[in-house]
Protein backbone atom coordinates (compact mmCIF):
# COMPACT_ATOMS: atom_id res chain seq x y z
CA UNK A 1 0.00 0.00 0.00
CA UNK A 2 2.86 2.39 0.79
CA UNK A 3 4.34 1.82 -2.67
CA UNK A 4 0.97 2.54 -4.29
CA UNK A 5 0.69 5.82 -2.40
CA UNK A 6 4.23 6.76 -3.45
CA UNK A 7 3.39 6.03 -7.09
CA UNK A 8 0.18 8.08 -6.91
CA UNK A 9 2.08 10.94 -5.31
CA UNK A 10 4.78 10.88 -8.01
CA UNK A 11 2.12 10.89 -10.74
CA UNK A 12 1.04 14.36 -9.63
CA UNK A 13 4.59 15.78 -9.65
CA UNK A 14 4.42 17.51 -13.03
CA UNK A 15 0.67 18.16 -13.11
CA UNK A 16 -1.63 20.94 -12.00
CA UNK A 17 -3.13 18.73 -9.28
CA UNK A 18 -0.68 19.71 -6.53
CA UNK A 19 -1.28 23.38 -7.29
CA UNK A 20 -5.06 22.89 -7.26
CA UNK A 21 -4.96 21.41 -3.76
CA UNK A 22 -3.65 24.76 -2.52
CA UNK A 23 -5.39 26.97 -5.07
CA UNK A 24 -8.99 25.70 -4.82
CA UNK A 25 -9.48 26.63 -1.13
CA UNK A 26 -7.86 30.02 -1.86
CA UNK A 27 -10.18 30.65 -4.81
CA UNK A 28 -13.15 29.67 -2.68
CA UNK A 29 -12.12 32.07 0.10
CA UNK A 30 -11.46 34.96 -2.30
CA UNK A 31 -14.77 34.54 -4.13
CA UNK A 32 -16.77 34.20 -0.92
CA UNK A 33 -14.95 37.17 0.64
CA UNK A 34 -15.90 39.28 -2.37
CA UNK A 35 -19.56 38.30 -1.86
CA UNK A 36 -19.80 38.39 1.94
CA UNK A 37 -17.21 41.03 2.87
CA UNK A 38 -19.81 43.40 4.39
CA UNK A 39 -21.82 40.68 6.17
CA UNK A 40 -21.31 40.23 9.91
CA UNK A 41 -21.87 36.50 9.46
CA UNK A 42 -19.28 36.18 6.70
CA UNK A 43 -17.37 33.31 8.35
CA UNK A 44 -20.55 31.32 8.95
CA UNK A 45 -21.63 31.84 5.34
CA UNK A 46 -18.20 30.79 4.03
CA UNK A 47 -18.28 27.64 6.14
CA UNK A 48 -21.77 26.85 4.90
CA UNK A 49 -20.83 27.18 1.25
CA UNK A 50 -17.67 25.13 1.76
CA UNK A 51 -19.74 22.37 3.38
CA UNK A 52 -22.10 21.73 0.47
CA UNK A 53 -20.53 23.27 -2.64
CA UNK A 54 -16.84 24.13 -2.65
CA UNK A 55 -15.50 20.98 -1.02
CA UNK A 56 -17.73 18.79 -3.18
CA UNK A 57 -16.61 20.48 -6.39
CA UNK A 58 -12.95 20.55 -5.30
CA UNK A 59 -12.92 16.80 -4.67
CA UNK A 60 -14.64 16.16 -8.00
CA UNK A 61 -12.12 18.35 -9.83
CA UNK A 62 -8.97 16.93 -8.20
CA UNK A 63 -10.08 13.29 -8.52
CA UNK A 64 -11.43 13.96 -12.02
CA UNK A 65 -8.24 15.56 -13.34
CA UNK A 66 -6.10 12.83 -11.77
CA UNK A 67 -8.21 10.15 -13.48
CA UNK A 68 -8.20 12.14 -16.73
CA UNK A 69 -4.40 12.21 -16.81
CA UNK A 70 -4.32 8.48 -16.16
CA UNK A 71 -6.78 7.79 -18.99
CA UNK A 72 -4.94 10.05 -21.42
CA UNK A 73 -1.57 8.48 -20.62
CA UNK A 74 -2.23 4.75 -20.56
CA UNK A 75 -5.96 4.18 -19.87
CA UNK A 76 -4.83 2.17 -16.81
CA UNK A 77 -3.20 -0.41 -19.14
CA UNK A 78 0.06 -0.50 -17.18
CA UNK A 79 -1.93 -1.36 -14.04
CA UNK A 80 -4.32 -3.80 -15.70
CA UNK A 81 -1.43 -5.75 -17.25
CA UNK A 82 0.80 -5.69 -14.16
CA UNK A 83 0.93 -8.30 -11.37
CA UNK A 84 -0.34 -5.64 -8.97
CA UNK A 85 -3.60 -6.60 -7.29
CA UNK A 86 -6.18 -4.29 -8.87
CA UNK A 87 -8.39 -4.23 -5.79
CA UNK A 88 -5.49 -3.05 -3.61
CA UNK A 89 -4.40 -0.52 -6.23
CA UNK A 90 -7.82 1.14 -6.34
CA UNK A 91 -7.99 1.27 -2.54
CA UNK A 92 -4.58 2.97 -2.58
CA UNK A 93 -5.81 5.46 -5.17
CA UNK A 94 -8.81 6.24 -2.98
CA UNK A 95 -6.66 6.70 0.14
CA UNK A 96 -4.43 9.08 -1.82
CA UNK A 97 -7.52 11.06 -2.79
CA UNK A 98 -8.55 11.19 0.87
CA UNK A 99 -5.14 12.56 1.83
CA UNK A 100 -5.52 15.26 -0.82
CA UNK A 101 -8.95 16.11 0.60
CA UNK A 102 -7.53 16.38 4.12
CA UNK A 103 -4.84 18.77 2.86
CA UNK A 104 -7.41 20.95 1.07
CA UNK A 105 -9.48 21.11 4.26
CA UNK A 106 -6.39 22.10 6.26
CA UNK A 107 -5.61 24.91 3.80
CA UNK A 108 -9.21 26.11 4.01
CA UNK A 109 -9.03 26.07 7.82
CA UNK A 110 -5.96 28.31 7.86
CA UNK A 111 -7.56 30.72 5.38
CA UNK A 112 -10.85 30.89 7.31
CA UNK A 113 -8.99 31.67 10.53
CA UNK A 114 -7.18 34.50 8.71
CA UNK A 115 -10.52 35.85 7.48
CA UNK A 116 -11.91 35.64 11.02
CA UNK A 117 -9.15 37.90 12.31
CA UNK A 118 -9.40 40.30 9.37
CA UNK A 119 -13.16 40.76 9.82
CA UNK A 120 -13.01 40.47 13.63
CA UNK A 121 -15.69 37.78 13.61
CA UNK A 122 -16.96 36.33 16.86
CA UNK A 123 -16.78 32.62 15.96
CA UNK A 124 -14.45 30.64 18.20
CA UNK A 125 -11.43 29.14 16.47
CA UNK A 126 -11.98 25.76 18.14
CA UNK A 127 -15.54 25.63 16.77
CA UNK A 128 -14.35 26.63 13.30
CA UNK A 129 -11.69 23.90 13.38
CA UNK A 130 -14.14 21.33 14.74
CA UNK A 131 -16.71 22.18 12.08
CA UNK A 132 -14.19 21.88 9.25
CA UNK A 133 -13.08 18.48 10.58
CA UNK A 134 -16.73 17.46 10.80
CA UNK A 135 -17.41 18.64 7.25
CA UNK A 136 -14.39 16.65 6.10
CA UNK A 137 -15.62 13.48 7.80
CA UNK A 138 -19.17 13.84 6.47
CA UNK A 139 -17.80 14.40 2.95
CA UNK A 140 -15.08 11.74 2.87
CA UNK A 141 -17.38 9.33 1.03
CA UNK A 142 -17.16 11.66 -1.99
CA UNK A 143 -13.61 10.44 -2.70
CA UNK A 144 -14.49 6.81 -3.58
CA UNK A 145 -17.70 8.04 -5.25
CA UNK A 146 -15.84 10.33 -7.67
CA UNK A 147 -12.99 7.82 -8.08
CA UNK A 148 -15.53 5.36 -9.44
CA UNK A 149 -17.64 7.90 -11.34
CA UNK A 150 -14.69 9.58 -13.10
CA UNK A 151 -13.26 6.20 -14.09
CA UNK A 152 -16.45 4.91 -15.73
CA UNK A 153 -17.48 8.27 -17.26
CA UNK A 154 -15.31 11.39 -17.54
CA UNK A 155 -14.26 14.57 -15.77
CA UNK A 156 -17.02 16.75 -17.19
CA UNK A 157 -19.82 14.35 -16.30
CA UNK A 158 -18.50 14.09 -12.73
CA UNK A 159 -18.32 17.88 -12.39
CA UNK A 160 -21.87 18.13 -13.72
CA UNK A 161 -23.08 15.61 -11.15
CA UNK A 162 -21.20 17.47 -8.43
CA UNK A 163 -22.71 20.82 -9.40
CA UNK A 164 -26.28 19.52 -9.66
CA UNK A 165 -25.99 17.59 -6.39
CA UNK A 166 -24.78 20.75 -4.61
CA UNK A 167 -27.65 22.81 -6.01
CA UNK A 168 -30.11 20.13 -4.89
CA UNK A 169 -28.45 20.09 -1.46
CA UNK A 170 -29.08 23.81 -1.16
CA UNK A 171 -32.79 23.41 -1.91
CA UNK A 172 -33.18 20.40 0.39
CA UNK A 173 -31.26 21.91 3.29
CA UNK A 174 -34.38 23.35 4.92
CA UNK A 175 -36.48 20.23 4.48
CA UNK A 176 -36.77 16.87 6.23
CA UNK A 177 -35.26 15.20 3.15
CA UNK A 178 -31.83 16.71 3.80
CA UNK A 179 -30.99 13.90 6.25
CA UNK A 180 -31.38 11.43 3.39
CA UNK A 181 -29.27 13.39 0.91
CA UNK A 182 -25.56 12.69 1.65
CA UNK A 183 -24.47 15.88 -0.11
CA UNK A 184 -26.29 17.78 2.65
CA UNK A 185 -24.60 16.07 5.60
CA UNK A 186 -21.71 18.51 5.81
CA UNK A 187 -24.04 21.50 5.89
CA UNK A 188 -26.27 19.94 8.55
CA UNK A 189 -23.29 19.21 10.78
CA UNK A 190 -21.73 22.63 10.22
CA UNK A 191 -24.95 24.42 11.18
CA UNK A 192 -24.86 22.69 14.58
CA UNK A 193 -21.15 22.41 15.38
CA UNK A 194 -20.32 26.01 14.52
CA UNK A 195 -22.75 26.97 17.30
CA UNK A 196 -21.17 24.50 19.72
CA UNK A 197 -24.18 22.17 19.55
CA UNK A 198 -22.65 18.67 19.30
CA UNK A 199 -25.90 16.71 19.36
CA UNK A 200 -26.00 12.96 18.74
CA UNK A 201 -27.62 13.42 15.33
CA UNK A 202 -24.52 15.14 13.96
CA UNK A 203 -22.30 12.28 15.12
CA UNK A 204 -24.63 9.84 13.36
CA UNK A 205 -23.99 11.76 10.13
CA UNK A 206 -20.26 11.13 10.53
CA UNK A 207 -20.86 7.43 11.20
CA UNK A 208 -23.12 7.17 8.13
CA UNK A 209 -20.52 8.97 6.00
CA UNK A 210 -17.73 6.63 7.11
CA UNK A 211 -19.90 3.56 6.46
CA UNK A 212 -20.93 4.91 3.05
CA UNK A 213 -17.30 5.71 2.25
CA UNK A 214 -16.26 2.17 3.18
CA UNK A 215 -19.00 0.64 1.02
CA UNK A 216 -18.20 2.86 -1.96
CA UNK A 217 -14.47 2.12 -1.61
CA UNK A 218 -15.10 -1.63 -1.71
CA UNK A 219 -17.51 -1.19 -4.62
CA UNK A 220 -15.10 1.00 -6.60
CA UNK A 221 -12.16 -1.36 -5.97
CA UNK A 222 -14.22 -4.42 -6.90
CA UNK A 223 -15.50 -2.81 -10.12
CA UNK A 224 -11.94 -1.84 -11.07
CA UNK A 225 -10.74 -5.38 -10.47
CA UNK A 226 -13.49 -6.77 -12.71
CA UNK A 227 -13.03 -4.37 -15.63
Amino acid sequence: MTNILKVEFLKTKHTIIRLLIWLLPLIAILMMTAVFWDNQYSVQLMMGQWSYFWLNMSIALVIGISTYYQKQATKFKEILTSPQDLFTYEIGRIIHGMLQTILMSAVFLVLVICVRFIFSSSEEIRLIAGSIVGILLTSIWLVPFYSWLCRITNLYFALGIGFLSSILAMFLSRTAFSMWWPFDWGMLLNNMWLKGDFVFGTWSLIICSLILGFILSIFSAYSFKKQ
